[in-house]
This record gives structure tokens, sequence and C-alpha cells, in this order.
């Protein structure tokens, strides 16, 4: 215990090891001769927090980095984290981060408005930051000032940005891929609303019958694989019949990876099929991960349990899949009546 009695003389010592994760090494921090275990306990509590003394946000951040590269994190990943709060969090980077407080995190996040990024980034990047106090917190024990930092609301323009393709469209599309592990990918994307890596890192051993489970994700081929982007977005999924058929060849094969074979599709040739194939269908151009959001459009304007739908898309609640699709369901009002109307017509006959 750090507080212990000593017997002999009856006043209380201090005795622990501290961490330094910036210097690599543990620390002994030792102090006797207090009269009562609270002074000893207040005393330890407040050592604790000096140790986060002189600590720029910079470094702090290089320490951040490795944490998540010892995470398998991958790459990629790191370098958008990186460049966001080189870029947007700049003001900062020479300030110790324990000096750094709410009421000049707040004015920071006023002020991000005027650098004229999208929301959705600007909402990134506040997970960013609010991830490095959430460290240095957990390391150092000291207070996470960050979680003033509250996420911007999406406007109406905001969500425009979300665009999707009804079945037609999409079919229009996939009369335009060639290639049969493209076709099935994008098939498989359209069809369960699953994110790209989500697919790329689909296995013959994630099929059982006419279900499949996502439980893992994968960018690219030489960073293996990667945790799912939350913990809800583990889930098992049903595939419709005609899919399944579709599946079924890739599935029997003797290469393990469904969409690709050996080694699952490059993202490089991924991407490129899909803008060939938008432009080859003359298509108003979409995100591929809009292929996700025009599932749920689908499933939600023809009528499916809002809940069934949150699952299936690995949402962690409701609220979550509601405020994202909540404005592409532009004909719900006009159901409700007909089936408002349809009622009543029965009632009166």
């Amino acid at each position: 215990m750090p507080v212990y009695k000593d017997k002999k003389t009856g006043t209380y010592t201090v005795r622990f090891y501290a961490d330094e994760p910036l210097e690599n090494r543990r620390k002994q921090v030792y102090k006797r001769g207090f009269k009562t275990k609270r002074e000893a306990t207040l005393w330890e509590s407040q050592e604790q927090l000096k140790k986060s003394v002189t600590r720029s946000s910079a470094s702090f951040w290089e320490i951040f980095l490795k944490q998540l590269e010892n995470n398998d994190t991958s790459p990629s990943t790191r370098k958008k984290k990186e460049a966001w709060i080189r870029m947007y969090f700049r003001d900062f980077k020479d300030m110790p981060i324990e000096n750094i407080t709410k009421p000049q995190l707040i004015d920071w996040r006023n002020r991000l408005k005027d650098e004229g990024i999208a929301v959705r980034t600007m909402n990134n990047g506040l997970q960013y930051v609010r991830s490095v106090f959430a460290f240095y917190s957990q390391v150092y024990g000291a207070q996470n000032v960050s979680l003033v930092l509250k996420s911007f609301k999406l406007t109406k323009e905001d969500k425009v940005e979300m665009k999707i393709w009804t079945p037609k469209q999409f079919n229009k599309f996939l009369e335009q891929i060639k290639y049969p592990p493209h076709r099935a990918y994008f098939s498989f994307l359209y069809w369960t609303g699953c994110r790209r890596g989500e697919g790329i890192a689909i296995t013959k051993d994630c099929f059982h019958g006419n279900q499949c489970h996502i439980y893992r994700a994968m960018k690219h081929y030489k960073d293996g694989f990667k945790p799912l982007k939350t913990d809800s977005s583990e889930r098992t999924i049903t595939i419709d019949s005609k899919l399944m058929e579709m599946l079924k060849p890739f599935i029997e094969a003797a290469d393990p990876f469904v969409f690709g074979g050996v080694h699952p599709l490059a993202t490089s040739k991924i991407d490129s099929a899909f803008r060939k194939g938008i432009k080859d269908a003359n298509l108003k151009p979409i995100r591929l991960h809009d292929l996700r959001h025009s599932h749920a459009s689908f499933l939600l304007n023809n009528g499916a349990n809002i809940l069934a739908v949150s699952k299936r898309l690995g949402h962690a609640t409701i609220t979550q899949t509601l405020e994202t699709y909540a404005h592409l369901m532009q004909d719900t009002d006009e159901k409700m009546m007909k089936i408002i109307e349809s009622e009543k017509e029965e009632k009166s006959e």
C-alpha cells in the first residue's frame, strides 16, 4: 500500500513507484512523518499530479501516437490523426498539457468553425483531441478538461453531403462492373450496409449458412486485420438469397478471402473500379461509403424496424441511427398518412 503507518513512530509514510512514460522508467516516491493518514493520502495524490509538470501537448502527443501503434492501429489512421492535430490544434503545440484550461479549449473550439472545414471533419478532430486528453488523464490521474469539447451538430446542409442510390440506380451501376470479385464486393456492401473495411476483411469462416459474422476490418493487406470501429460494430447479419447465390462460388473457393482470394481486393483497384462504374453508368457520383447509407435508407423507407436496422448497421444506439438517417426518410410522413387512411377506409366499409 502506498500509505502505511510506522509502528515505531506512530506517523504515516508514503512510498510508491510512479511510471514515467516520457522517460521510459519507474521512479520511487517516498516521504514519512505525516501525523494523520488523511494528510499522507492527500500528499500522495498531489505528488501523482506533479508528474505531469512541463510536458508539452506536442511531446505527449508523440506518446499517444506510440500507444496507438502498440494497439495495432493502422499507420493510415495514425497519420490522419497526427495531421489533424498538427494542423488545427497548433495553438497548443508547445504548451504544457496540464496548463491547458477548459476556457482555452472552448475558445479554440469556437474558432475552429472559422477554419472552413466540414462539420464531420471537425467532429472527428474533436474526438482525436479528446482521445489525447483521456489518455493523459488515464496515465497521470489528472482531470480530463477536454470533456467540455462538445461535438458540432450537423445542419441540414451538412447532412446533404450523404448521398444515396436506389436499387434501380445501383443495378445500373453494377451492369458496368465486369470483374466478378468487384461485382460481388459492391453488392455485398449495398445489400448488407457493411463498411468498406469490414467487407474487405470477410473470409470464408465468417459465414455460417446465410449469416455472416462481422468482427474485424482491414484497409490494406500489408497492415493486417484491425478492430472494428466500435465494440457495437461486431454483429451477425443475415444475407438475402440472391446475394448468397452470388457469393456462393467465392465462399466455396479454396482461397480464404471471399473478395479477392489469397489476398483481399486492393483498395486502389476497388476505388478505381467504383469511379469507372459510376462514369460508365452515367450516374450521380457518390462515395463508396454511401452504399452503406443507401442500404439503411432503403430499409427505413420500406418500413423496416428501426431497432433491427440499427443492429444490422452495428450502431451503438437507435438514437445514432435516427440522427444519421432521419433526413433521408423523406416519404415517411406520406406513408403514415396512407396507413391511417387505409385503416379508416376499412373501418367504414
